[in-house]
């Protein structure tokens, strides 16, 4: 499971930076200190995985799923990781669909009732 929900949330950043063409190079340390931080990965594990999923295609709503049941009762984790979604989609490039995203993987991680 360990590897899943860190190639969803992998796989979920990828594809804001593809969403608007972003600079990877750019991307790239903010994703690393970010794995570092909230999955203890070294610089080139996740230089590996980034790599490795940006090559990749994939359905974004299912990573969303999996990081939203993975993360479950994980209220810190859900927030630090929309924060982080939150500053990739800023940096440059904002665009509607940028917010629709934000806004559809926070509603899949905090449902309304």
């Amino acid at each position: 499971m360990d590897r899943m929900i860190k190639e969803s949330v992998a796989a979920l950043f990828c594809y804001v930076i593809k969403l608007d063409n972003k600079d990877l190079d750019a991307e790239r340390p903010l994703f690393c200190r970010y794995m570092k931080q909230d999955f203890d990965m070294t610089r080139e594990e996740s230089d590996a995985l980034l790599n490795e999923v940006m090559q990749k295609d994939y359905n974004i709503d299912t990573h969303i799923s999996i990081i939203a049941n993975a993360l479950y009762n994980e209220t810190y984790a859900k927030m630090s990781i929309l924060k982080q979604l939150n500053h990739i989609i800023t940096k440059s490039n904002l665009e509607d669909d940028d917010y629709d995203l934000f806004d559809k993987v926070k509603e899949a991680f905090f449902p309304k009732s």
